[in-house]
């Protein structure tokens, strides 16, 4: 069996979170004899660096200049499909021909799928409407989210096979299009670079992620105005360490505050937390960076939304959508070093039994076998 891997940015073990799983998703399916080429868009928006040589990938580098002019009914039609006008999707073709199946990685690169020689699958990571509102008509974020849930939606009927990567994603994936198979296969890590996290330091709570994103910036918002301060009136010489891009411009500030900006390294960033709390009120899909915390032996507090698709009894505490749940939540892991030693190592184990390349990647191969016949 041999499958062509495509993705929308570079596989690399400090890149994007997308890139991030990439990396576990190859070994992963490797390990499980599966033959695996890899062609990986390189787009402006994509982290810097070149994958591990054993990945062997492909690499494209795409920017706007790349892509065709689109019409405006062309806009409609196939929303968001960059990638399928530019020179990626003819080297698609070209090594489609060279396979017995194409799996396509995440919905940015969909359209690459349609109209290939191969049976293709498609990995949807999250949707858009669950992610986000659609909110006022006269406002950007409107017609943006629609031509996203649009996106998503043309090329879901499209599909005859798809990967979820929790069972909610699965499930309105199994509604919009009920002719498709729907493998739920959830996203995994390579445990290589996740060192355990000590858990001996000063108390420490963290979150990380992209600030401009709606989601993550509306848990960063509640986590400073809402929850910290609740923990803080417990622990007084705890702090509070937001990391990720654009988050050395947000213009908060308290005791205990520090605004520490586009972090070299999730990892590391995570290892010198105590905690790390992510107080998320809606989103779909596994949430990468609670994984992250998982693989680093980090104990994490959080909402059933930041928990999706993840089973970590233990080391993971979902509350109900309280603030001040969230807050006592916190502080016992704050001040009891022992039942944060071993929330952390419930944490790994849960890792260790589910997620890492091998385990995470278990239901693909006889998906692809079924595909190829």
């Amino acid at each position: 069996m041999r499958v062509l891997l495509v993705l929308a940015e570079p596989p690399l073990p400090e890149g994007g979170a997308p890139g991030r799983c990439s990396v576990a998703l190859i070994r992963g399916l490797r390990a499980h004899g599966v033959g695996v080429d890899v062609l990986a868009a390189r787009q402006p928006f994509s982290v810097s660096g070149d994958p591990p040589p054993d990945l062997g990938a492909e690499m494209v580098t795409v920017d706007a200049s790349s892509a065709t002019p689109a019409s405006f009914g062309h806009r409609l039609r196939r929303p968001h499909d960059d990638l399928a006008r530019s020179p990626f999707q003819d080297r698609v073709r070209a090594r489609a021909r060279e396979v017995d199946v194409v799996h396509v990685e995440a919905v940015e690169a969909a359209w690459c799928a349609v109209g290939l020689p191969v049976p293709s699958v498609v990995h949807l990571h999250y949707r858009a409407r669950l992610d986000r509102s659609v909110g006022p008509p006269w406002r950007p974020a409107f017609r943006e989210v629609l031509r996203f849930a649009r996106r998503e939606r043309v090329v879901i009927r499209s599909q005859r096979w798809l990967i979820a990567s929790s069972p909610r994603v699965a499930e309105t994936l199994r509604h919009d299009s009920p002719r498709a198979e729907v493998t739920l296969a959830p996203l995994g890590l390579d445990p290589v670079g996740y060192g355990p996290a000590p858990l001996d330091g000063p108390p420490t709570v963290g979150i990380i992620g992209t600030a401009s994103w709606p989601p993550t910036a509306s848990a960063m918002r509640r986590l400073v105005q809402r929850v910290w301060p609740l923990v803080r009136r417990e622990v007084a010489d705890a702090r509070l360490v937001i990391a990720g891009r654009g988050t050395q411009s947000l213009a908060w500030a308290g005791p205990g505050i520090e605004l520490r900006g586009p972090v070299t390294s999730s990892a590391a960033f995570l290892r010198e937390l105590s905690v790390l709390t992510y107080p998320l009120d809606r989103g779909s899909g596994v949430k990468v960076k609670v994984l992250e915390a998982l693989a680093t032996g980090l104990p994490v507090v959080t909402t059933a939304c930041g928990a999706e698709g993840l089973d970590a009894p233990g080391g993971l505490v979902v509350l109900p959508d309280d603030d001040h749940a969230l807050a006592a939540a916190t502080v016992e892991v704050l001040v009891d070093v022992a039942a944060r030693r071993e929330r952390g190592a419930a944490a790994r184990r849960a890792f260790d039994q589910r997620y890492t390349p091998v385990r995470s990647t278990a239901a693909l191969p006889g998906l692809y076998e079924r595909m190829a016949r």
